[in-house]
């Protein structure tokens, strides 16, 4: 596995402090710069961050951990998380869908039932995808791929009726609703309000243990003797925080077997990464 992280620096702090010709130029105010994970620069740049922090500014204003495996350790894992990289706007809540935000928990928010079917603006999500997630971390199938999970037998969730604001049921995608036995993150994930920053005084972690962390750090570590070997899978600790419209969210698992059927069917833009079971 190839690990890499990518910084957005303003142009004033990457001018001052970093090299001419490292990174790339996004417009004239941000360049971007990835980096190995193992980069001295990076460790670099993390030491200029937390001076930053301490006047109460910021080195970088946007970063991205990405990992990158050969099929052959794809092909090795027993199972893998997916990243569904279409997101779109407005949520479910703006659309007319209700949860129950009495039943969430009072310390972090996570853990409202959603009591209706999801109605959504149909036209906002992207087309021409197959997989997409609101802002809110509610996930869409496409009718083509539900027609072929449902065909060869994918186990572990149940595709809903997605509803356009109007109330007319959608012929174009379902909820993905995940029902398989949720399965627990243990040690060695790691989570944090950053990447240099593993939140050691828990301001971003449930006391109730709903909530793991602000940001999913490393890996995804599961807890081996929870997973009932569905094709589709999620944790039970979420990550994220309740803030306005967002809501922490459940992490994705699938087997390798749903894994080979995503790329037969060339379904278009996600990801996936190792998880490990321990």
């Amino acid at each position: 596995m190839r690990e890499t992280i990518e910084f957005r620096v303003p142009a004033e702090q990457a001018n001052m402090f970093l090299e001419p010709d490292l990174g790339t130029w996004l417009g004239d105010s941000v360049r971007k710069v990835v980096l190995p994970m193992e980069d001295p620069r990076v460790k670099f740049i993390g030491d200029l961050n937390r001076e930053f922090r301490k006047k109460g500014r910021a080195f970088f204003t946007g970063w991205e951990i990405s990992r990158h495996y050969t099929r052959r350790e794809l092909e090795a894992a027993e199972v893998l998380q997916l990243l569904i990289r279409t997101v779109f706007e407005p949520e479910g809540e703006a659309c007319g869908t209700k949860y129950d935000d009495a039943a969430a928990c009072p310390l972090c928010g996570a853990g409202a039932p959603q009591l209706t079917e999801l109605h959504l603006d149909v036209r906002r999500i992207p087309r021409k995808k197959d997989l997409a997630v609101t802002i809110a971390g509610e996930v869409v199938l496409s009718g083509r791929l539900v027609k072929a999970l449902r065909e060869h037998g994918i186990t572990g969730a149940e595709y809903r009726p997605v509803r356009h604001k109007s109330g007319a049921v959608s012929d174009e995608w379902r909820q993905l609703v995940v029902t398989s036995t949720p399965v627990d993150i243990v040690p060695p994930t790691k989570t944090g309000a950053g990447p240099f920053d593993l939140d050691e005084q828990g301001r971003y972690r449930c006391p109730r243990k709903h909530v793991a962390g602000l940001n999913l750090i490393s890996e995804l570590w599961v807890k081996r003797a929870g997973y009932d070997g569905s094709d589709w899978a999620r944790t039970r600790q979420l990550i994220g925080t309740r803030r306005g419209v967002l809501r922490p969210q459940e992490q994705l698992l699938i087997s390798p077997r749903l894994y080979r059927l995503l790329r037969e069917l060339k379904a278009k833009r996600f990801d996936v990464e190792i998880a490990h079971r321990a």
